[in-house]
C-alpha cells in the first residue's frame, strides 16, 4: 500500500460532528483515508508537512457549465434575460463538439486548481451525440471527481441532431452504457434536466422518469424567473409525484413557503449560485429558507461566463447574504443582532458533505473519514493574505483564495502540489482555450453579427406563449 501521512496542519473533518485536530495528522492509504487525529504511525509513508497549513476535504461544486468556460467574464454586467437569449439561443448552438472538450478540460483544471475536487457539470449544450462524449472525455483526461450531469435541453438550431427527447434520452443510455458505466469511477452519470415550460409537460415527465429509471443524480433550473412561466417547476412535479430525493434543484428563488415545504418533504436538495442569482435579477440566494424548511443547502459556481471557479468565494458571497437578510429584520427595528444564526462552518457544509450527499457521493468524499476517497486539500500561508493562519474555519471562507491551494489530492492521487497543477500543459492548454473562444466568437459574428442578439429574437418573454401552452400538453 503507499501511504502518505499529512501532519502538522488545522485539520476540519466536516464530519457529522464537524471535528477539528490542532496540529493534526491525516494519513492516507492508496486512494483512500486511512486515519484522522494524533500521533498515527508514520511507518512507510511519505510525510507531507502542511506547515501550519489547513488541511480538509476537497470542495464540492453542485451546479458548474463546464462549457461555458472558455466564454469567460462576457456576462459581467448581463442579466438573466440576456444571458438566455445570448449564450443558450444565441452562442450554445454554434458551438462544436472540440469546443465543449477544451472548455471541460479547462473548467476541470480550474475547479482543481482552487480545490474543488468533485463538481456536477450541468452539461446543457449536448448539440449532438459527439458534444456529449467530448464533455465525458475531458472530464475523465482532467482527473477530477465529476457527475457529468448530461443535458437533455434541445439544442434552437434548425437542424437538430435530435429530433425528440427520446433521441436525447436514448443517447444519454449510449454516455452511461459506453463511458460511464461504473457507480466507482472518478467520472460518473447524472442527468441535467430541461427547465419546465421550454418543452410540452409531457417531454419533461419523460425526462425526469428517465433519470429515476437509470438512478441517476439529477438537476434542474427551478423556481428562479420571475414574472414568465418557464422554469416554474417545483409544483407541477410535486403534484404529478414526480419530487425526489436525488433530485437536485438549482436556485428556487421564486419559491413560496409551500414550495419549500414540497422540496423539503420529497427530500430534495436545493443549490444556490450566490453571484448569478445576486446580480442577474434572481433574487436572493435561499439558505435562510432552506435552514428554515430542513432542506440541504449546497452550492455551485454556475456559469464561468460570468465569475470565475472559486467556490469559496461563492460561500463568502452567500454567507454574507444569509447573514445581512437575518440582520435586516433587526435593524428594520431599530436594533442590532446579538449574533449570527450562520456560522463559517455551515457555510463549508455547503460546499463539501452537503455536496458530496446531495450526489450520492456522501459515503465517497465531502469529509474526512477512515474509508472515504482520499480527496484533500492543503491550504497553506505561504502570502501575507494568510499571516498567521489562525485555526478558525473562517480563515477559509473570509482569508483564502485558489492561489492559497497549496496541494490537491483526488482518491490519493496527487492533482497540485507546490500550488502548481501537476501534469498539466501549461502553454498548450491555454492556447486550446484561446482557440476555441476565437472559433466561437467568429462562429457567432459570421452567422448572427451581434454577440447580444435583441429582445424580440428568441428570448423568455417570446417563448412565453409556449410555454404556457407547453404546460398543458
Amino acid at each position: 500500500m503507499r501511504k502518505t501521512l499529512i501532519t502538522n496542519g488545522f485539520v476540519i473533518t466536516m464530519d457529522r460532528s464537524r471535528t477539528t485536530f490542532s496540529k493534526g495528522q491525516v494519513l492516507i492509504g492508496d486512494d483512500k483515508v486511512l486515519a484522522v487525529g494524533h500521533d498515527l504511525p508514520t511507518d512507510g509513508a511519505e510525510v507531507v508537512d502542511a506547515q501550519g497549513g489547513i488541511v480538509m476535504p476537497g470542495f464540492v461544486d453542485n451546479h458548474r457549465h463546464m462549457w461555458q468556460t472558455n466564454l469567460r467574464a462576457m456576462l459581467a454586467d448581463w442579466t438573466l434575460h440576456e444571458y438566455m437569449r445570448g449564450i443558450r439561443f444565441s452562442i450554445s448552438p454554434v458551438l462544436v463538439p472540440d469546443d465543449i472538450g477544451a472548455a471541460n478540460y479547462v473548467g476541470a483544471l480550474e475547479a482543481l486548481n482552487a480545490g474543488v475536487t468533485t463538481v456536477f457539470d450541468y452539461s446543457h449544450s449536448n448539440n449532438s451525440p459527439d458534444h456529449a462524449t467530448a464533455g465525458v472525455e475531458a472530464l475523465q483526461r482532467s482527473g477530477m471527481r465529476a457527475v457529468y450531469g448530461y443535458g437533455l435541453v434541445p439544442a434552437p438550431v434548425d437542424h437538430p441532431a435530435f429530433q425528440t427527447v427520446d433521441d436525447r434520452i436514448k443517447d444519454a443510455h449510449r454516455i452511461q452504457d459506453e463511458l460511464l458505466p461504473s457507480s466507482d469511477a472518478l467520472v460518473t452519470m447524472g442527468m441535467a434536466l430541461t427547465e419546465t415550460g421550454l418543452i410540452p409537460w409531457s417531454s419533461s415527465v419523460k425526462e425526469i422518469t428517465a433519470a429515476l429509471e437509470m438512478g441517476v443524480p439529477q438537476s434542474i433550473h427551478n423556481n428562479n424567473y420571475f414574472g414568465v412561466t418557464v422554469s416554474q417547476g417545483v409544483e407541477p412535479m410535486h403534484h404529478a409525484g414526480l419530487l425526489h430525493e436525488s433530485q437536485i434543484h438549482v436556485h428556487c428563488n421564486t419559491s413560496t413557503p409551500d414550495q419549500f415545504r414540497m422540496l423539503a418533504d420529497a427530500g430534495c436538495t436545493v443549490v444556490s449560485t450566490p453571484d448569478t442569482e445576486i446580480q442577474m435579477g434572481m433574487g436572493h440566494p435561499v439558505f435562510n429558507e432552506a435552514k428554515k424548511y430542513g432542506i440541504r443547502s449546497t452550492v455551485g459556481c454556475d456559469i464561468i461566463t460570468l465569475n470565475g471557479g472559486d467556490i469559496v468565494g461563492q460561500l463568502r458571497l452567500g454567507l454574507q447574504d444569509a447573514r445581512v437578510r437575518v440582520n435586516d429584520t433587526f435593524n428594520a427595528r431599530k436594533e442590532m443582532p446579538l449574533t449570527l444564526d450562520t456560522s463559517s462552518m455551515d457555510a463549508l457544509a455547503w460546499g463539501t458533505i452537503n455536496g458530496a450527499e446531495a450526489l450520492g457521493l456522501g459515503s465517497v468524499t465531502g469529509s474526512l473519514e477512515p474509508g472515504k476517497q482520499a480527496d484533500v486539500i492543503i491550504i497553506g500561508g505561504d502570502e501575507p493574505n494568510m499571516w498567521p493562519i489562525n485555526e478558525e474555519p473562517g480563515m477559509v471562507v473570509f482569508h483564502s483564495h485558489p492561489a492559497d491551494v497549496r496541494t490537491v489530492y483526488v482518491g490519493g492521487n496527487l492533482v497540485k502540489k507546490d500550488g502548481r497543477l501537476v501534469g498539466v500543459d501549461y502553454g498548450a492548454t491555454r492556447a486550446m482555450a484561446e482557440a476555441s473562444r476565437d472559433r466561437i466568437m467568429d462562429e457567432v459574428m459570421r452567422t448572427t453579427g451581434v454577440v447580444l442578439p435583441p429582445e424580440d429574437g428568441m428570448s423568455l418573454i417570446s417563448v412565453e406563449e409556449t410555454a404556457v401552452a407547453n404546460m398543458s400538453k
